[in-house]
């Protein structure tokens, strides 16, 4: 009896000894709104973008940190902003389809093999589930905020879509990023950020890194985009471009624009009159939704008390 208490003494005091080590080792990098964000949260953030971004592998240890940090007060200063309206809770088949568009991404077939990956990398599923029910939620904020203020023009669309029918028509794929800046000497600094992370790792990984926009969950791709939908500046931009290219910034509303020439082809086609303005309301709706997420998240964040360590 004796020995048993001893080894449970000895156990006891052992715990004790490592739970004071594990203290001794946490310390606050950064400040948000009176929220703190520990070098445990930096670690944790790391190991997430890292499974979800294997690329960030090649770059150096402290830009990693950095991009971790930055992606913690991104999602402290949105988890905040939409709890003043409403409770964050998981919409499990919306969450579900954007966890099997991530696994997809990166070349995982099923969600246990998935939820199996994030285990050896030390992330738990849950805090996945959680992170993502966040940017779900920022989404549904928006939509909210803004669904009236929506203006589609659905007779210049058909008009546009009369040029199409039995003609030849440039079909581009393209990627973006689309960021903000809080002053203007900023956007070449900024630019030089992004567009040396893109010659490291990849305009895809950049985006899920840098961007705004929705598109960033699937590396920041528009999918095929006819070039008469395009605005006219956008068509110029473009067509000085090579296949793999990617433009210098545009100004957008809202932030800043960089575009990517995935691919190009012609083809002549007859046109699904109803589908196709079906596509174009949406596609249009998504740059309005992406620009006002860019207005209102630009606000708050200059409006947020951040002070990092």
């Amino acid at each position: 009896m004796r020995q048993l208490i001893l080894k449970i003494y000895i156990i006891l005091i052992l715990n004790m000894i490592a739970l004071q080590n594990v203290q001794s080792e946490i310390f606050i990098v950064a400040k948000v709104n009176e929220e703190v964000i520990t070098n445990l949260d930096i670690d944790f953030e790391k190991r997430y973008l890292i499974s979800l971004n294997p690329n960030l592998k090649k770059l150096d240890k402290n830009r990693i940190s950095e991009y971790a940090k930055d992606s913690l007060i991104n999602e402290r200063i949105k988890k905040k902003e939409i709890e003043k309206r409403f409770k964050i809770v998981s919409n499990e088949t919306l969450l579900s389809k954007v966890i099997a568009d991530i696994y997809s991404s990166i070349g995982i077939s099923s969600l246990s093999e998935f939820e199996s990956y994030l285990l050896q990398n030390n992330v738990d599923i849950e805090r996945v589930k959680e992170k993502i029910s966040i940017e779900i939620a920022w989404n549904n904020l928006i939509v909210k905020i803004y669904e009236n203020e929506i203006e589609i023009d659905q007779n210049a669309m058909s008009k546009e879509l009369e040029k199409f029918d039995e003609k030849e028509v440039d079909n581009f794929l393209l990627s973006e990023i689309v960021f903000t800046i809080n002053e203007k000497k900023e956007l070449e600094s900024k630019y030089e950020e992004i567009e040396k992370s893109i010659n490291e790792i990849g305009f895809g990984e950049t985006a899920r890194i840098y961007s705004l926009s929705d598109s960033k969950k699937s590396g920041g791709n528009l999918g095929w985009i006819y070039k008469n939908q395009l605005s006219e500046e956008i068509k110029d931009k473009l067509n000085d471009l090579n296949i793999g290219d990617f433009t210098k910034p545009i100004v957008a509303s809202g932030g800043f624009l960089i575009l990517k020439l995935e691919n190009i082809k012609s083809e002549k086609i007859k046109i699904d009159r109803d589908t196709q303005l079906k596509k174009m309301i949406e596609f249009e709706k998504e740059r309005q939704f992406t620009k006002f997420s860019t207005l209102y998240y630009k606000r708050i964040f200059n409006n947020a008390e951040i002070n990092e360590k």
